[in-house]
């Protein structure tokens, strides 16, 4: 028996049992995914006979007839799966279209709601807006206050200028004054500093000549 073979049977019971599984889970929930799934199942499984159909066809005589059996069998299994699986797909599309056609006066009431509830939204967002723009008027208008006393304020400052300035000259004159006499009083304390000195010097010179 080939081994290859044998691989290919075991990937094809597990696509088959992929199918039987999701389409249970169709039955259940009729999901849309499920059915894109279980497309993409059977193209597995396809390609998995084509395998086993070419492998059977490669090996010994003696075997090939017991192993093409098992492929018809295994077609034959597959063509039930699709068979039960298009019948599911129809009711599905038949239900879908039914409650389309029932669901769509629904639709229009649920629009008409949804619109009513975007208009109410809208309406309390307008609210909203008009009293940010309230509060922003007012804090316009508290800032244009105190900018205005902040710059009367700043007048009177600039007006006493000439005032400061003035000081600060008569400052500026009377230290450099009292600068000027103690550079003077300094000046004399080093001459009489020198004088004493040289006193001291004489009176050592002629004590010890």
């Amino acid at each position: 028996m080939s081994e290859v073979f044998n691989s290919y049977e075991v990937e094809f019971e597990k696509y088959q049992q992929q199918v039987c599984s999701l389409i249970r889970q169709i039955q259940i929930n009729k999901s849309d995914e499920a059915l894109t799934e279980i497309e993409s199942t059977f193209s597995d499984l396809q390609n998995c006979l084509q395998q086993m159909d070419i492998e059977s066809a490669s090996i010994a005589v003696s075997d090939r007839q017991e192993l093409k059996n098992k492929v018809k069998r295994y077609k034959s299994e597959s063509e039930a799966l699709k068979k039960q699986f298009r019948i599911l797909q129809d009711d599905i599309s038949s239900q879908k279209t039914k409650d389309s056609l029932f669901g769509e006066q629904d639709n229009q009431q649920i629009q008409f709601i949804n619109t009513q509830d975007k208009l109410v939204k809208q309406t309390l967002q307008l609210e909203d807006a008009k009293k940010v723009c309230f509060e922003i008027e007012s804090i316009s208008n508290n800032i244009q206050v105190q900018l205005k006393g902040q710059s009367e304020t700043l007048d009177r400052n600039i007006n006493k200028m000439p005032e400061i300035q003035y000081d600060l000259g008569e400052s500026n004159s009377r230290l450099s004054r009292i600068q000027s006499k103690m550079r003077q009083h300094k000046v004399i304390f080093l001459i009489v500093f020198a004088i004493f000195l040289t006193g001291i010097s004489i009176v050592l010179v002629y004590k010890y000549a």
